[in-house]
């Protein structure tokens, strides 16, 4: 009987170590090997794992080691990953094999309907289960990125079930071991494995339900956080997806006016040569001029998106009757790609205007100023608005008493996002009646 115990454990670290190989070849892994010293070595340290077999139910610590061990040896040697990643993989591997495996043994052996031949039955159930899933992997991958919080959910309830209902059939059986030995003719190999595994459950499943239970909620929240983020980084991207798509449009446009101008330079002055002295021809001709030059692109930054955000954030300036003022010098920085351009130039100001129309008080003078130069190597910007109201300042971090805290302060991380991927920092500055951004952008 041990016999056939002992070889039944072999095949079962057998079966762990080959399901572990299916997956990472299902997972796309490039699986390598080769007639050399550390590939050889390494299969037969895999070979004396195996023959130190894995029991059925319980498990020491001596065999988790031994579980970690071959795992870590064929990510290392066969698979070439990373420490930390195969860490990763091998532990999350593990714990869900052990977990399976003994959930399988245990209620087969504490199931009412004595049931013959358990270790056997263990071992096909287990093998089932993880070739079934292995085998439609990426459909069940799929199932979890649409599902996953109901799977979380459903998780958790199952595992607080189970350990629930272990831990008071454990109860039970311990209080009336004897009467149960009775009525079901158990023997008494069975009853001690019983009064073992009653003792087990006592001791350390209360304490695996805790940890299980954390371990669930916090992928639960953290999951929660992603998923936030995710929304987050989308709507800022589609946000800039949109600017740069307008801008691109106001630059076509701006070049046909540039056109538009040019020729009616020409037009107005074969009129003028042409035309009689009579004030007011004269007078609708300056009219036709001083509408064709209010088209004219009034900024030169030395970038013509540039050019245009300003003109386009001007006539919004003139709108709301904020003073606007322009010192910007972009032409050394073409390194910088459009579309953060575009997300950091319009988020300045969009949030300088916003600012500026929160200002209710009369003596208070709205206005926005950029201005850039270069310092220690380093292109500085530098955006001053006037404002009234309050903001909360902590860690260059702007908190607002907003009842939607979820998009507030997009523009200002859209910033960060693009300035980040110069090396960049964003400063910010915050005084009662003043509002100051300040970025630094490396530069060769």
């Amino acid at each position: 009987m041990l016999v056939d115990v002992y070889y039944l454990a072999v095949l079962n670290m057998a079966m762990f170590i080959g399901l572990f190989f299916m997956l990472m070849n299902k997972t796309d892994y490039v699986y390598e090997y080769k007639f050399e010293v550390k590939y050889v070595l390494t299969s037969i340290g895999l070979f004396f794992i195996i023959i130190r077999a894995l029991r059925f139910g319980t498990i020491s610590l001596e065999e988790i080691l031994r579980m970690f061990l071959a795992l870590y040896l064929i990510c290392e040697i066969f698979y070439k990953i990373n420490t930390r990643k195969s860490v990763i993989i091998l532990g999350i591997y593990s714990l869900i094999y052990i977990f399976v495996e003994s959930s399988i043994f245990w209620l087969l052996q504490v199931s009412r309907n004595r049931v013959g031949y358990i270790f056997e039955i263990t071992l096909i159930i287990n093998f089932i289960i993880f070739f079934v899933s292995i085998s439609f992997f990426y459909t069940f991958q799929n199932i979890y990125k649409n599902k996953k919080y109901y799977l979380y959910i459903i998780l958790t309830t199952i595992i607080n079930l189970l350990i629930v209902a272990l831990i008071n059939k454990s109860h039970t059986d311990l209080g009336n071991l004897y009467d149960m030995a009775l009525e079901n003719n158990v023997h008494f190999y069975d009853v001690s494995d019983m009064l073992v595994f009653s003792v087990i459950v006592k001791k350390i499943f209360p304490c695996i339900l805790f940890i299980v239970n954390i371990i669930l909620i916090s992928i639960f929240t953290n999951s929660i956080k992603s998923e936030k983020d995710k929304a987050k980084v989308e709507f800022v991207n589609e946000k800039l997806d949109m600017q740069y798509k307008y801008y691109l449009m106001v630059k076509e446009s701006q070049e046909k006016m540039k056109q538009v101008y040019h020729d009616m330079n020409n037009h107005m002055s074969n009129i003028k040569s042409l035309k009689n002295s009579s004030e007011d021809v004269d007078k609708y001709i300056d009219n036709i001029e001083d509408e064709i030059k209010s088209t004219k692109n009034i900024y030169n930054t030395g970038n013509v998106l540039l050019d245009i955000i300003f003109h386009e954030k001007s006539k919004a300036c003139m709108e709301n009757n904020i003073d606007f003022k322009i010192g910007i010098d972009f032409s050394k920085c073409e390194f910088v790609e459009m579309i953060d351009i575009s997300s950091i130039f319009s988020n300045l100001i969009d949030n300088a205007i916003e600012a500026c129309n929160k200002i209710d008080d009369n003596n208070i003078e709205k206005y926005i100023t950029l201005k850039s130069t270069f310092i220690k190597g380093h292109y500085v910007i530098i955006c001053e608005n006037s404002k009234s109201n309050k903001i909360v300042l902590k860690n260059n971090k702007i908190f607002t008493s907003k009842k939607d805290k979820f998009f507030h302060g997009i523009g200002i991380e859209s910033i960060k996002s693009s300035i980040k991927k110069y090396d960049g920092e964003l400063k910010i500055k915050d005084s009662k009646y003043k509002f100051i951004s300040t970025i630094y952008i490396p530069v060769e």
